[in-house]
This record gives C-alpha cells, structure tokens and sequence, in this order.
C-alpha cells in the first residue's frame, strides 16, 4: 500500500508540472497584459489638469484694465505677526463673506453652491501686497472664474476690516508709538517715616561697611572700577601689636635673670618668655 500512495503522488506531480507555462509563454502572456494596461490608461485615465499659468491667454492692451486691490493688512496679519492668521477681530467678517452665494444659481438648480474657503481668504490678505486676479490665480492654483471670485470677496472685506480694527492696529499701521501710561499701584503696605532715633540705629548697624574705608573711598573705587580700572579685592591685614613688655622683658633676659623672676616682674608667662627668647636667639644667629 504505500508503495501505490507514493507512485500515486508521483503522478499527481508530474500532471501539475505539465500544467505550468514555459519561459516563452510567461513572456507573451506579460507583453500581453502591458500592452491591454497601456490602452486601458490611455482610453480612461484621467487628463491631467494645466496649471493656470499655462492655461493663462496673453491679455492685450485693449478693454478695462484689470482689477487692483491694495492691501493693507499685509505684514500687519499673517503667523509672524502678534495678530496671527486668523485675526479675532476680522473673523466674523471673512466667514459671513465666504458664506455668500458666490455662483448665483437658484436653490435646488445646477449644483451645489460651495463657500469659498477661509483659509484660502487669510492666505490672501497675509501673502500679497496687491491683489489682483492673476497673483490669485498663482497663489492658489485656481482657474481664472473661481480666482475672480476670492478677489471680489477681498474687495468687500477689506473695508469692514478697516472699520473693526483694535486701537493697537490702527497705531501699528500708521506708525503711532504707544504712550507710556502711567503704573496704576496701589501700595499696600503701611509704611511710615523713620524718625531721628531708627535713622541713627540704622546707620549705627550699617556701619560694618564703611570699616576699613570710608564712604567717598568706597565711591572712588565704584567709579575707577567703572572706568576700567584694575581693583584689587585683597584687603591689607593690619599689623600685628608688639607686646608691651616685650622690650623690657628681654632687656632682663639679656642681663642673665631667669624665666621664673622676669615672669613675676612682668607679668608675662614664662612659656612666652621662652618664645620670645629662643626667637630673639635665632635673629642674631641669622644676621
């Protein structure tokens, strides 16, 4: 029994490999399916769009000039400046002129009437200086028909923007600095002028700074330092006081007295009697 599942299978495998295409038919059958591909695309593919410059007729020198609108919102609004894309202050303005029937069909009849877009309306008033129907055109990518409409839009919002602008446009855009105003503080603390005995404890425990220098010294030093001036900030330690008796104590050192009586006579002890003679000592060994 296996033996006959096996010559089976062999079998069954070798019917198979008889049903695939050789090398040649694979390679008809692929120039085939290209060539159909092609002539589909070329029967239903979709023709690509011409960008408006392309599609732009030369204008002559005949007829009413085109239509120029100033701009004076640009570089006052736009992301850089403090107002933003979407000024708060316009925006109720630029959307109720987007809603407008922009294509004048009857309700119901030719289509759908789509707003124009807002965003599109900003990038206007914050990209050109002159608005006109061809920089639209460029600017937005948009046929002349559809472009006309977004200049006519700019046309009537620029002077609602004009008459609802804050106060701080209206100075920024004709170059009026702002007045300083004046700081509305309410002090709060109950303060009270210092009489004669504070002004002199005060100056009493202020008196740490003016230890080792004056007042005037201490200007003097501000005002070099100022100037350039190299200012040390080593402050010279006073020199150390010699003790009173140290003369006379070894004046009798000299004169052979011991430790113990020229302690009793001085008053010093005798460990700084030695200190003072061993010191003594070694000065004149020194010189």
């Amino acid at each position: 029994m296996p033996y006959a599942l096996a010559s089976n299978l062999t079998s069954d495998a070798n019917d198979h490999a008889s049903d695939l295409l050789s090398p040649a038919e694979l390679k008809a059958m692929s120039v085939r399916f290209e060539a159909n591909a092609a002539q589909w695309l070329t029967e239903n593919a979709p023709t690509a769009i011409a960008t408006t410059t392309t599609m732009r007729k030369p204008k002559s020198g005949l007829g009413r000039k085109p239509k120029s609108i100033v701009n004076p919102f640009y570089g006052f609004v736009g992301c850089t400046t403090h107002l933003g894309r979407y000024p708060v202050f316009a925006m109720d303005i630029i959307e109720g002129i987007a809603r407008l029937d922009w294509h004048d069909r009857d309700i119901d009849v030719g289509g759908k009437s789509m707003p124009l877009s807002v965003r599109n309306l900003v990038l206007i008033l914050e990209s050109l200086s002159i608005v006109t129907n061809e920089v639209v055109e460029d600017l937005l990518q948009l046929r002349e028909r559809h472009a006309r409409r977004y200049v006519k839009a700019i046309e009537l919002i620029m002077p609602w923007m004009m008459k609802s602008r804050p106060q701080d446009l209206i100075n920024e855009m004709e170059g009026i600095e702002p007045e300083p105003e004046a700081s509305e503080w309410d002090d709060g603390d109950n303060l009270h002028k210092p009489s004669a005995e504070e002004l002199a404890k005060l100056h009493y425990d202020m008196r740490t700074f003016i230890e080792h220098k004056s007042a005037e010294e201490y200007n003097n030093l501000h005002t070099a330092e100022l100037a350039g001036a190299k200012i040390s900030n080593m402050i010279p330690l006073p020199a150390r006081k010699q003790h009173p008796m140290k003369v006379e104590a070894l004046g009798l050192l000299n004169q052979g007295i011991n430790l113990s009586e020229v302690s009793r006579l001085t008053g010093v002890p005798r460990k700084t009697l030695r200190q003072w003679r061993d010191a003594s000592h070694s000065q004149k060994l020194a010189a």
